[in-house]
């Protein structure tokens, strides 16, 4: 299958497709399908999490099925905590299906079933079990609750990324931040929730016929097993790379961090599903630049300058070669 019966380039995903802070000229998708001869369609929008990717490309593909045979399609999954309704998921901790060894229930689902003995997890019994009303909202962690409103679980962590202020996810307990409890048994339970959605939607274009590649941009999912290839300067730079994945504690890391561990998600199975043919899974493609401090590189720490987005499109064009897309 070569490229030549393409017409078109179709891509998806955050601000590092759509190319925040770089000129229009000198973006990976631009870059790319000038190399490939290609017009490019670039559906990407800052600050865009997966519903929105999978929302902006089937509408794309509704209103545009007479070219559909002409399009190639890059998706960049974006970050863990982009666009969801938290209380929709199974990220609030009861027993009612331990036999099961079901854990966790969407936030509606708990306040029907409760527990078999909330004591496991709580001092205090829970107010909707006092009062049995169940259009009362509750949080998983009262500390999430107590500063802007419905503000749980809204800044969901992601490992070392952005341990900042937009992300102020640790709570306070006797003056010290701590790590919530239950956080790691959560980040599993999300990262199945957007393997099923990635699965599902690959499955949903294959069906239609649609050829398409995935690649993560700033954390891992299809590349959970952090087999990380080499595409860096530098062998220390590759090291550096593999460790601030991993759930190895670091000399750059201050006070308690939160090292999730990727390499050991439970959920790796759903993303492994997916085709190797429809997959980049050895890169996160912040990472291609995220250690280098030159602004042609990484002006911002977030996203990728002229060089970084040079790199972002070599290595996404070998993986085109080597995948038999081109």
């Amino acid at each position: 299958m070569g490229i030549r019966r393409y017409e078109y380039l179709v891509v998806n995903g955050c601000s590092q497709t759509m190319g925040q802070n770089c000129h229009i000229d000198l973006i990976w998708p631009k870059l790319l399908a000038d190399k490939l001869g290609l017009k490019l369609i670039n559906l990407a929008s800052s600050g865009s999490g997966w519903y929105t990717i999978e929302t902006t490309t089937t509408s794309f593909i509704d209103k545009n099925k007479d070219i559909l045979d002409k399009c190639f399609f890059i998706f960049q999954k974006s970050m863990l905590e982009r666009g969801l309704d938290y209380s929709n998921l199974p990220t609030f901790i009861s027993d009612i299906w331990d036999e099961y060894n079901i854990k966790y229930l969407p936030n509606s689902s708990i306040r029907v079933h409760g527990y078999k003995n909330w004591k496991k997890f709580s001092n205090e019994l829970p107010d909707f079990e006092k009062s049995k009303d169940f259009d009362q909202i509750r949080g998983m962690y009262p500390f999430f609750e107590d500063s802007v409103e419905h503000s749980y679980l809204v800044y969901f962590p992601e490992h070392r990324h952005y341990p900042n202020s937009r992300h102020n996810w640790k709570p306070i307990i006797n003056g010290k931040e701590c790590e919530p409890k239950y956080i790691h048994e959560q980040i599993d339970e999300l990262l199945l929730h957007f393997g099923q959605r990635m699965l599902s939607f690959h499955l949903f274009l294959k069906s239609l016929g649609v050829d398409h590649i995935m690649v993560d941009g700033y954390s891992p999912f299809l590349s959970h097993k952090l087999n990380f290839r080499n595409y860096y300067d530098t062998d220390d730079e590759f090291e550096w790379i593999k460790r601030f994945w991993s759930n190895e504690k670091t000399e750059w890391d201050e006070g308690d961090v939160m090292l999730y561990d990727f390499k050991n998600t439970k959920s790796g199975w759903i993303f492994d599903k997916i085709d190797n043919k429809y997959k980049i899974d050895d890169v996160v493609l912040w990472s291609l630049y995220q250690f280098k401090t030159e602004v042609e590189w990484c002006p911002d720490g977030g996203h990728a300058g002229p060089k970084g987005m040079e790199l972002i499109e070599k290595v996404i064009y070998q993986n085109l070669q080597e995948k038999a897309w081109i």
